[in-house]
């Protein structure tokens, strides 16, 4: 069993365990972050104007201003979702903003990838922002709080941008059907059993200038001896891939985000309605705007 196909699949079950902080220190933490920050861009801004002004001198003219194509550069936090788009109540937001990051769909779907012997190379973004919204369920407040939804959102360059989802498709499709060792639930304990992982795309073309709807699925082939599955494998995971321009959104729903919706048809309706809010957003900072 290769290492990296360990390793994921360890982070894959032990994040599901994952304890929240307490809202209180959440919001504690949120604070001193801010604070940081606001310390940073008051020295960036000194910095940037002593530039500014170090060109003009040399120069005779301003800098220029934004991008050299003159459109956006940072992604305001207008452009993601809020609370009012999520089907559920939610309470608490993580976010973050960050340059250089890779565009990150599912990881264990990179492992496939490369075990395929696939060339894959997640492409860096120029600039992303990301949000975690965490649920709040009705009554007292919660002492562990869960993820809801999770959205990450990229800028890239135009070029990289209109081939992601192209390059991406074609890595779902080689890993339609991929059997490795994995980690199931027999008799009331983990066991190691060969299991199957199939991505495939459920749906297409529902919002902004190309989407997917990606499922993966894990299924258990049944005993040689018996017939029967040898284990029960974790449910399906969902994942949302949105292009406006030159932006792309990954938007992961937790399961706090179906709760009492056994219609899964019902619930798949949801997420895409999330999405095409999640791709309106994101026309107030893409290169071309809609």
């Amino acid at each position: 069993m290769p290492d990296d196909v360990i390793l994921v699949e360890v982070l894959h079950r032990d994040l599901r365990d994952v304890r929240w902080a307490e809202p209180a220190e959440i919001r504690a933490t949120a604070r001193r972050r801010s604070r940081r920050t606001a310390a940073l861009a008051a020295v960036s801004v000194v910095l940037v104007a002593a530039l500014g002004a170090t060109f003009m001198d040399r120069t005779g003219a301003s800098p220029p201003a934004g991008d050299a194509a003159g459109g956006n550069t940072e992604i305001p936090v207008e452009a993601m979702l809020t609370a009012a788009d999520v089907p559920v109540r939610t309470g608490d937001v993580l976010s973050d903003t960050d340059l250089d990051e890779p565009v990150r769909v599912d990881d264990f779907l990179q492992v496939c990838a490369r075990a395929q012997g696939l060339p894959v190379q997640e492409p860096r973004s120029r600039y992303s922002r990301s949000l975690t919204m965490l649920g709040a369920p009705d009554g007292a407040p919660p002492t562990t709080p869960t993820a809801v939804v999770t959205q990450d959102v990229y800028r890239l360059d135009a070029g990289t941008a209109g081939r992601f989802l192209g390059d991406l498709e074609r890595v779902v499709t080689a890993c339609g059907a991929w059997r490795t060792p994995g980690q199931v639930y027999v008799d009331r304990k983990m066991v190691t059993v060969d299991v199957v992982h199939r991505w495939r795309v459920a749906a297409s073309g529902f919002a902004g200038d190309q989407s997917v709807l990606l499922r993966h699925d894990v299924t258990v082939p049944p005993d040689p001896g018996t017939g029967r599955p040898r284990g029960v494998g974790p449910p399906p995971e969902d994942r949302v891939v949105v292009r406006v321009g030159d932006l792309v959104t990954v938007l992961v729903p937790a399961g706090a985000l179906r709760p009492g919706i056994p219609d899964a048809e019902m619930a798949e309706a949801q997420l895409l309605d999330t999405a095409r809010a999640g791709a309106e957003y994101l026309c107030v900072a893409a290169n071309p705007g809609c």
